[in-house]
């Protein structure tokens, strides 16, 4: 987008669930770089507004108005003067679904037109195409290496979340005690290395935040396995309501809810209704 447009500031969030956001992209100006942030938003925020409408927010709307009420990064002193937010959709068989937001934000005013706006659209698309197609192959490849074993086992688990941070410091690692052992004569190929260091730092803090995303894109798919009914009802398990509270919440009976219950709970592979929570809410 920078080479059609002024871009100061720039990020990619993506939905948790109905209160957090997973930002693994966030850039203020040229060369400033900022770590991935998890966030809580509120109800009458940029997020929310994105979520509830599923339409573009450009910033001659309300001139900023909106935009200002949300978090701040970057040099807080200074207030876009232009802005762009998009919503991040993909497709399911209840048609569009918000998954996240992309802003790009300039500090020089009435810059950004509807062309602007409809490229950074068209990039989006293009972009979450591409990340179907990434997370399809990754789903593809568990099912190879899961092959015969119960869906329920090639979900990710915290330890698959640890394992693999634990691979990304030991990168981190291996890097830095390549430099203690290096004798450190050319100050030119140390300012390489350590510029090489850095952005495998960024790359690895990015990595980690995408991850927070992958059990809610799990949970996505073990919900698509339910009717509307049994999703209502796993949705209140994982809030740790009875099966009474819950027939009082839904306006049915008790044995009704615990004939749904069953039915999610072998949907699930599981036998338990901690499980169900565990499984669609492991980091909540």
């Amino acid at each position: 987008m920078g080479t059609i447009a002024p871009v100061d500031s720039f990020y990619v969030a993506f939905f948790r669930d109905d209160r957090y956001l997973v930002v693994p992209y966030i850039f203020d100006e040229p060369q400033e770089y900022e770590p991935p942030s998890f966030q809580m938003y509120g109800s009458e925020g940029m997020a929310a507004w994105i979520r509830r409408y599923a339409k573009p927010y450009v910033y001659g709307m309300d001139n900023g108005s909106l935009l200002n009420k949300g978090h701040s990064f970057g040099d807080e002193e200074r207030l876009s003067g232009d802005a762009i937010v998009i919503p991040l959709l993909r497709t399911s068989s209840d048609g569009q679904v918000v998954i996240g937001i992309a802003s790009m934000q300039t500090y020089r005013s009435n810059v950004y037109t509807e062309d602007t706006a409809h490229a950074f659209q068209i990039l989006a698309r293009s972009v979450l195409v591409a990340l179907a197609r990434e997370l399809e192959d990754e789903g593809h490849q568990r099912m190879l290496l899961t092959a015969g074993e119960m869906a329920s086992d090639s979900s990710v688990s915290v330890a698959d979340i640890i394992e693999d941070f634990g691979h990304k410091l030991e990168s981190l690692r291996l890097k830095i005690d390549m430099l203690i052992k290096s004798e450190l004569l050319n100050p030119e190929r140390l300012r390489q290395d350590l510029t090489d260091l850095r952005e495998l730092c960024e790359r690895n803090q990015s990595e980690v935040a995408e991850l927070l995303m992958v059990p809610s894109l799990d949970a996505r798919a073990l919900l698509g396995k339910l009717t509307p009914r049994e999703t209502e009802i796993a949705e209140l398990i994982c809030i740790d309501l009875t099966n009474e509270e819950i027939a009082s919440r839904l306006s049915i009976s008790e044995p009704t809810v615990k004939t749904h219950v069953t039915r999610i709970l072998k949907k699930f592979g599981v036998r338990q209704r901690s499980a169900v929570a565990a499984k669609l809410r492991p980091f909540g």
